[in-house]
């Protein structure tokens, strides 16, 4: 198959310019104990303006980014504690920034002329929305009430919990509504259920004032999912917004509660809105990579905008001003850019390649350790020169939304994709996503230092979950759903072997070490062991089910997690015999487990943790820095750095000489 849709970007200068700016230096900053450096920025959440213009704060799974808009360059703002952003806003006279967010210690306010963190406002729970009031005296926020705080005595002034009802007991929750937006001054707060209806709150008495119909639909007294993704006030709070999995925009008169309108156009999802700042003007994008302009008074579309390669997660307007883009319209996608564009004509006007990705599936060392790549969920390859800490080289196909499976050779010289077409949106309350694919694309296979697609039979496979390379990388293993588990010569194509499965849907594939033997488990499948030398399965009659495996560098032990636990196996060539269960810790559904260079150490994962634990069990502590799901866990090739990917969308690199020292001193 041709490479027609790749395009190979070997040191772009935009890289260049944006890396010389700032990627250094953000690499280190509010880095967890124990880790050397942080590659990606995260996922974008939300952005908004700074009142003159200058300036656009980014929201990301990970963090805060400041960026200056006229030079491009960015500075990264983080606490102690990293936690996810998706509430952001700027005080009225621009000197302050507010940010929180999921799983984030509260609300951080920062003074935005310094970059330094100014004060915490302690928060219960996970803010989803917040704004300064007008005078930027009040800072009101939603978490699991109506908070509104002093900014001067970073007191609570209210404190109004959010209820189903007047009369009910159940308190709203982020698990209640999709989305959720505060008016630009604060007073008025607006949620989107999964339901599709919209609720109005007054923020200063905590009253439920109106209730909109919205996108619900009734079906034979049986709910449907109109889940509302997106929300947006008009400047002066008289209009809201919605953007539903329905495809529709529905514009609404929140004084007297009717709909003025239903704007059809979108052909995906709509998951950002954004309303210019002279009203004027309604800009909606779509998880079908798509931005729409609308007139607000006439309810007609002006423009479409397209450009972006994923999902659009949000939007926002720069204001009128002496900003070199004033009045201009900033969208992020999750295709890990960020795009300038000319509202009056839909003109491009800049892009910033920020490197915001989202998810981090795959990750490889170079053989001589000076590199590493990564893979995205949505089939991207980056290289990564660990000593400068910068982006060297972006493998981009525009014909894939995500990935249904993704590989690395172990020397990062090759990588392998099965890729899905359809829409996918991540959630920004509750974390995880929604996703509905309507395609796929064949299974292929890249040579990462050509960016040349290499052809072979395995182009011609049905629906593929799982995909692996052998140690010394010259074998390409699919688990072809339903079906079967093939292995090809990657060089020559030929089929090596071929293991008949029925229905077996493994979520992952495992080599020894030494390549001799290949694991397939899964959180709802049997494990099962093969003999590749031989062909023969070697699964021992009692071994059930298991989400995580894991074999020793020596080939003797294999780990198998559970959500009851750790189980040790010994693998002999008379047979694989259960051993010893070191540990009884509930370890979740995580398929992420992996020993230690030297053997003595078993890392699993917990959610966005990474626990410690020696062979006989004893608890050796846990790495905290990632603040979504670990994805994949890595060591160098001199076994001095362990690098970790997560769902949001970063790796950090790990000095493990220190971690793993510090740890057998601590359990002395």
């Amino acid at each position: 198959m041709k490479s027609k849709y790749v395009l190979f970007i070997t040191v772009l200068l935009t890289v260049v310019i944006i890396a010389t700016g700032f990627c250094q230096d953000n690499t280190q900053v509010g880095l967890p104990e124990g880790a050397i450096a942080r590659l990606g920025k995260g996922g974008i959440n939300i952005m908004r303006f700074s009142p003159d213009g200058t300036r656009l704060a980014v929201g990301t799974d990970v963090g805060v980014w400041l960026y200056d808009v006229e030079d491009e360059t960015g500075t990264a703002l983080f606490t102690e504690r990293v936690g996810q952003v998706n509430a952001l806003a700027f005080s009225q006279d621009g000197k302050m920034l507010a940010s929180g967010g999921l799983n984030s210690p509260g609300i951080q306010l920062w003074d935005v002329n310094t970059d330094s963190k100014h004060t915490i406002f302690v928060s219960a729970g996970s803010p989803a929305a917040i704004a300064f009031s007008q005078d930027s005296t009040t800072l009101t926020c939603l978490d699991f009430s109506i908070i509104r705080w002093n900014v001067d005595t970073g007191m609570k002034a209210s404190d109004f919990p959010l209820w189903d009802g007047d009369t009910s007991s159940k308190v709203i929750t982020s698990d209640s509504y999709e989305a959720a937006v505060l008016s630009q001054d604060g007073s008025s707060l607006a949620t989107g259920t999964r339901e599709g209806r919209i609720r109005l709150w007054d923020t200063t008495t905590g009253k439920r004032w109106m209730d909109l119909k919205g996108h619900a639909v009734v079906r034979l007294s049986n709910k449907v999912d109109m889940s509302i993704l997106a929300l947006a006030f008009s400047p002066d709070g008289k209009i809201i917004a919605s953007g539903c999995i329905d495809n529709t925009v529905q514009l609404w008169d929140t004084e007297k509660g009717i709909k003025l309108a239903t704007l059809l156009g979108h052909k995906g999802w709509v998951t950002a809105l954004a309303f210019s700042a002279d009203e004027n003007t309604l800009a909606s994008g779509d998880a079908n990579k798509t931005i729409k302009l609308w007139d607000v008074d006439t309810h007609k579309e002006r423009a479409t905008l397209l450009g972006h390669k994923n999902t659009i997660s949000t939007l926002t307007f720069a204001p009128e001003g002496t900003s070199p883009y004033s009045g201009c319209l900033a969208s992020g996608s999750n295709d890990g850019t960020i795009r300038f564009w000319n509202p009056k004509n839909g003109e491009k006007l800049v892009t910033f390649k920020s490197g915001h990705t989202e998810s981090v599936k795959a990750v490889a060392f170079s053989e001589d350790g000076t590199k590493l790549t990564t893979v995205a969920f949505n089939g991207i390859a980056d290289v990564w020169d660990l000593k400068t800490k910068h982006e060297l080289v972006a493998f981009i196909d525009g014909h894939c939304d995500s990935t249904a499976g993704a590989a690395l050779s172990s020397d990062a010289s090759f990588f392998a994709r099965k890729g899905s077409k359809g829409f996918i949106a991540f959630r920004t309350h509750s974390g995880g996503h929604k996703a509905t694919f309507r395609g796929s694309t064949p299974l292929q296979l890249w040579k990462v230092t050509t960016g040349k697609e290499i052809s072979g039979p395995w182009q011609h496979t049905g629906n593929t979950n799982s995909l692996t390379f052998s140690p010394d990388n010259n074998m390409f293993v699919a688990s072809i759903r339903g079906e079967s588990i093939i292995g090809w010569h990657r060089n020559t194509g030929v089929e090596l072997f071929r293991f008949n499965t029925g229905a077996l849907h493994p979520r992952k594939l495992t080599f020894s070490p030494n390549g001799k033997l290949l694991t397939t488990n899964g959180t709802h499948v049997k494990t099962h062991v093969w003999d590749i030398t031989t062909q023969r399965e070697l699964t021992p009659p009692n071994m059930e089910k298991h989400s995580a495996l894991a074999f020793s560098p020596d080939n003797t032990t294999l780990a198998l997690g559970d959500t009851k636990g750790i189980v040790l196996w010994s693998v002999t060539p008379t047979g694989i015999q259960e051993r010893d269960r070191i540990t009884d810790k509930h370890r979740g559904f995580s398929s992420v487990l992996i020993f230690s260079p030297d053997g003595k150490i078993l890392l699993d994962t917990r959610w966005a943790g990474i626990e410690l634990w020696d062979t006989n069990g004893n608890d050796m502590g846990t790495l905290s820095g990632h603040t979504e799901t670990i994805t994949t866990l890595v060591f160098s090739h001199d076994g001095k750095t362990l690098a970790s990917g997560s769902d949001d969308g970063t790796v950090l690199l790990w000095d493990w000489e220190k971690i793993s020292a510090k740890s057998k001193i601590e359990q002395k």
